[in-house]
């Protein structure tokens, strides 16, 4: 368990965020302590939302007066979950296309890399606006479940390819050791190989995809929240101060996740950097946090972190003195004598 101690604590603090996301209506409060105006002690107005950074409001509000640390909190869960789901999904089917195409249908993999080879080309999130700029317009009736459900569709389409060539590379490299291509020599088959020799180094890979693919999925959401195509869609009420009155309202989130936020916020840029500087310092905290688990998986599936453990218990084991010493030694010269047989 030592070998993974980063792993644990990253793993810690995405569940506790996770889990205080979850249970914030018990204890947040429902209106994110909403302020509209600031009055004097006569009553007139002084300010208007967005507020800066306060004692009141550590990082600010937005334009709607909200505080910007409860909507990070509050949205959190839409975007890690949403994020573990896509990425859970990538690996899954993935793997399970790739291991059938390494073993069942080895004739597939040329056209599928030659077809899916565009893809390194074209940025994901180009196709990933493409896809999904007709179910979410400004003003959308689709309902939230169908609407959720297109675009989780969408963000797994996008990163099958991926998962299912790095399975194949690696099924490919596992099918030309020793012991598969002997257990084929004794007539074992494709399933049982699959399930008994393969599978359990999938199982230490797999963890490492969904990590890999954990942070592949929240760049791809946090860029789709700037062109404002928002989880879980929009929110009718709009952005308040933004609103022309005989056009449609702007874009805002339903759900407040953090790409939704960026977004949202994003004309305030120049006026109140807050409000797109906070949902972008939430991604920044949970990517390190991923990244830094995704190297120490790596280090471990190398055997790189092996090695390192290796030789910093060596280095501290106590060096055993004995009274003898290089110096102590002295050469000596023997003699062999000839011993004469009588004839």
């Amino acid at each position: 368990m030592r070998r993974y101690k980063k792993t644990i604590i990253g793993s810690t603090i995405l569940v506790f965020i996770l889990l205080a996301s979850c249970i914030y209506p018990l204890y947040g409060p429902a209106d994110f302590n909403h302020i509209i105006f600031l009055e004097d002690k006569y009553g007139n107005i002084i300010s208007r939302p967005p507020f800066p950074p306060s004692l009141s409001h550590l990082f600010g509000t937005s334009r709607n007066g909200e505080d910007m640390f409860l909507l990070l909190l509050y949205g959190a869960k839409f975007t890690l979950i949403t994020a573990f789901s896509v990425a859970l999904l990538r690996v899954i089917f993935g793997g399970v296309i790739g291991l059938f195409m390494a073993l069942w249908a080895p004739f597939l993999k040329s056209y599928f890399k030659d077809f899916f080879l565009i893809f390194r080309y074209i940025p994901s999130i180009f196709i990933a606006i493409t896809l999904m700029t007709p179910i979410v317009g400004r003003i959308n009736d689709v309902p939230i479940a169908a609407l959720v459900t297109c675009q989780i569709i969408i963000l797994v389409f996008l990163g099958i390819p991926g998962a299912t060539l790095m399975t194949v590379d690696i099924t490919d490299e596992l099918l030309k050791t020793s012991f598969v291509q002997s257990s084929f020599l004794m007539g074992a088959s494709k399933l049982h190989v699959a399930r008994r020799q393969l599978l359990p180094y999938f199982r230490s890979y797999s963890v490492l995809f969904i990590v890999q693919q954990l942070i592949s999925t929240m760049q791809i959401i946090m860029h789709l929240g700037i062109f404002g195509l928002f989880l879980g869609g929009l929110n009718r009420a709009g952005i308040f101060g933004w609103d022309d009155p005989q056009g449609p309202p702007t874009p805002a989130t339903l759900s407040y996740e953090w790409a939704g936020l960026i977004g949202q916020g994003f004309k305030d840029f120049l006026l109140a950097p807050w409000t797109v500087f906070t949902p972008v310092l939430g991604f920044f905290f949970i990517i390190v946090i991923v990244n830094m688990m995704k190297k120490e998986i790596e280090d471990n599936i190398l055997g790189l972190e092996t090695m390192k453990h290796r030789k910093k218990e060596n280095s501290q084991l106590p060096i055993k003195q004995s009274g003898a010493s290089i110096n102590n030694f002295e050469l000596i010269k023997k003699e062999k004598k000839m011993q004469k047989y009588p004839v």
